[in-house]
């Protein structure tokens, strides 16, 4: 049995494909990466948000999330109301998420196959 000392390498080389591969994917799509991240959260979110709320998701000060959600808002992906900075998807912007999201889910397929993620992340939380 591997032990979650022993798992811990395996698991973080999974971590750091997943993350390697939003990156890839979110050059593909002319996008930065916190850029491509911001819409991923969007499509889980569904509805519109507060800044204070991307901020918190993305792990960012409120100024980088309005940022982001500016760059974003030029592109035509995302909308955001002037007063109450209350920020949502776009329908361009909701196709662009899910094509996002659909292509980095082949890639981390496709990567993480040779690698035992499951068994990794099993023995992480054993």
């Amino acid at each position: 049995m591997t032990t979650a000392t022993q798992a811990l390498p395996g698991f973080l080389e999974s971590v750091r494909v997943a993350d390697r591969a939003l990156l890839d994917v979110a050059r593909t799509r002319r996008l930065r990466p916190m850029e491509a991240y911001l819409l991923l959260i969007m499509l889980d979110e569904g509805d519109a948000v507060s800044t204070a709320h991307i901020a918190a998701r993305v792990a960012a000060s409120s100024s980088q999330a309005k940022q982001l959600a500016l760059a974003l808002q030029v592109r035509g992906l995302i909308t955001r109301r002037d007063r109450t900075g209350l920020t949502s998807l776009t329908p361009e912007g909701r196709r662009e998420a899910a094509a996002l999201a659909a292509d980095v889910v082949r890639v981390l397929h496709d990567r993480l196959k040779p690698l035992d993620a499951p068994a990794s992340w099993r023995a992480i939380t054993a």
